[in-house]
């Protein structure tokens, strides 16, 4: 899989858990973000593996995600190996 659609899958993992008030409360929780700094943590490189890692470690989360992009989870988290290859070499 290649980064610019490892990178569409990661931004279409963000949409979906901000599109949730109950997803999104437990992704700031988790990522320590705040509303007001989002737009400034998407900016930086690694924001996009970092969705993808945050969705790979909730299976729950994982199997809605790809539900809602009629996929398979393991194309996911194929965009997330792609996009953080150092972690599982």
């Amino acid at each position: 899989m290649n980064k610019d659609e490892a990178e569409t899958i990661a931004l279409s993992a963000f949409a979906f858990i901000t599109s949730d008030e109950e997803r999104m409360s437990r992704f700031l929780a988790v990522s320590g973000l705040q509303p007001d700094t989002i737009r400034s943590a998407a900016s930086q490189p690694g924001f996009f593996a970092g969705i993808l890692d945050y969705v790979a470690s909730d299976e729950p989360l994982l199997l809605a995600l790809a539900k809602e992009l009629d996929t398979k989870p393991e194309h996911i988290m194929a965009a997330h190996w792609s996009l953080s290859p150092s972690e599982f070499e």
